[in-house]
C-alpha cells in the first residue's frame, strides 16, 4: 500500500484474497490475512490496527467481509470454519481478472445478485444523486445484515447433524414457545423435537430439521406429514424447498428454509451477539413552534 496509515476496505481484499487461494487448496483464514497484508506491503501498525468495540484487526474483519463477497458470488467455497477455497467460477475469473473485484463487478454474477436479494426490495444498488443520508445509512444496514445471514449460513452448514437439531430448537426456546425436547429419532420421516405451544403446554408442535444442501423434495414433505398423521409440524432446512414440495404442504405444515432460518436467528439473537447500537434522530419541527 502506497498511503502507509490508509487500512484497505474488504473490497480492496477481495481480488488479493482470490488470487490467495487461486491454488485450488483449501486455506486457512488466518494464514492468508498474513500472506495478503505482506502482499500490499502493509505495515506492522496496520496490521495489527483494532476496530474499536470489536476486539479484533481491520484486517482480520475486512479479510472475512471479503470472503463473504466472494462466497456470495460462488467463487469460493467454505469447506470448514476459518477455511476458504476456489471454486470453478472463481478460478475461471482469474484467468483473465479484472482490476478490482468491487459490488459493481460482482452484480453481473447472476449468483451474487440472487444471494444478497435478501430485503424487500431487493435493491443493493449505490444510491444516487438524490439520496439523504438517512437512506445511506439504511442501505449500509442492508449490506451488514446481508453479510451477516452468509456468515450465519456458513456458520450452520459446518455443526454436526446433532447439533443442528438442537440449535434449531434452541431457536424455538428464544421464540418463547413452550416446553422444548429433543428427541432425535433416525429415518427420513422422523421427528428431531417436540415443543409446545405456549409456557402453559397447550398442543404440540412437531419438529424436523433437515442440515442439507440439496432442496428438500415433495417425498420428503410427505413423508414428514405421514408421521405427523393430521398434528401440527414445522419441517426446517439449510437449504431450499422445490415448488412442488412447497405446494404439497398442508395448512398444519410450515416450512423454514435456509434463509428464513438465518432471519429467525438474527431477529431473536441465536449464534449472534450485538456490536453496536446506532440511534438516528430527526429534527422535530413541532418542537420549534412553541418558540415563533
Amino acid at each position: 500500500m502506497k498511503n502507509p496509515t490508509k487500512i484497505p476496505t474488504h473490497e480492496d481484499l477481495t481480488l488479493p484474497l482470490l488470487k490467495a487461494v487461486g491454488d485450488g487448496k483449501e486455506h486457512r483464514m488466518a494464514d492468508l490475512r498474513d500472506k495478503i497484508s505482506d502482499d500490499l506491503g502493509l505495515s506492522e501498525e496496520q496490521k495489527t490496527r483494532i476496530m474499536p468495540k470489536k476486539n479484533t484487526t481491520y484486517v482480520y474483519d475486512r479479510t472475512y467481509w471479503a470472503r463473504t463477497l466472494l462466497r456470495q458470488a460462488g467463487l469460493v467455497s467454505i469447506p470448514g470454519r476459518g477455511m476458504i477455497k476456489i471454486t470453478s467460477s472463481g478460478a475461471k475469473v482469474l484467468n483473465a481478472p479484472p482490476p478490482r473485484i468491487d459490488r459493481k463487478y460482482l452484480r453481473k454474477i447472476p449468483e451474487f445478485v440472487e444471494n444478497t436479494r435478501r430485503d424487500d426490495s431487493g435493491d443493493e444498488e449505490q444510491g444516487g444523486g438524490d439520496e439523504t443520508p438517512e437512506d445511506a445509512m439504511r442501505r449500509g444496514f442492508k449490506g451488514v445484515r446481508n453479510a451477516l445471514y452468509a456468515e450465519l449460513e456458513d456458520a450452520v452448514q459446518q455443526i454436526s447433524p446433532e447439533g443442528f437439531e438442537r440449535l434449531v430448537l434452541e431457536l424455538f426456546r428464544k421464540m418463547r414457545y413452550g416446553e422444548v425436547k429433543h428427541t432425535g429419532r433416525s429415518g427420513d420421516g422422523g421427528i428431531d423435537g417436540i415443543i409446545r405451544k405456549d409456557r402453559l403446554g397447550l398442543g404440540e408442535i412437531y419438529v424436523q430439521a433437515k442440515q442439507w444442501n440439496s432442496p428438500v423434495q415433495v417425498r420428503n414433505v410427505r413423508e414428514f406429514m405421514g408421521v405427523l398423521d393430521g398434528k401440527e409440524g414445522i419441517f426446517i432446512t439449510t437449504s431450499t424447498f422445490t415448488p412442488s414440495a412447497a405446494k404439497e404442504a398442508k395448512s398444519n405444515v410450515a416450512l423454514i428454509d435456509g434463509k428464513e432460518l438465518v432471519r429467525l436467528m438474527e431477529e431473536y439473537g441465536v449464534g449472534v451477539s450485538e456490536v453496536e447500537n446506532i440511534t438516528i434522530k430527526a429534527l422535530s419541527g413541532e418542537y420549534f413552534e412553541q418558540f415563533k
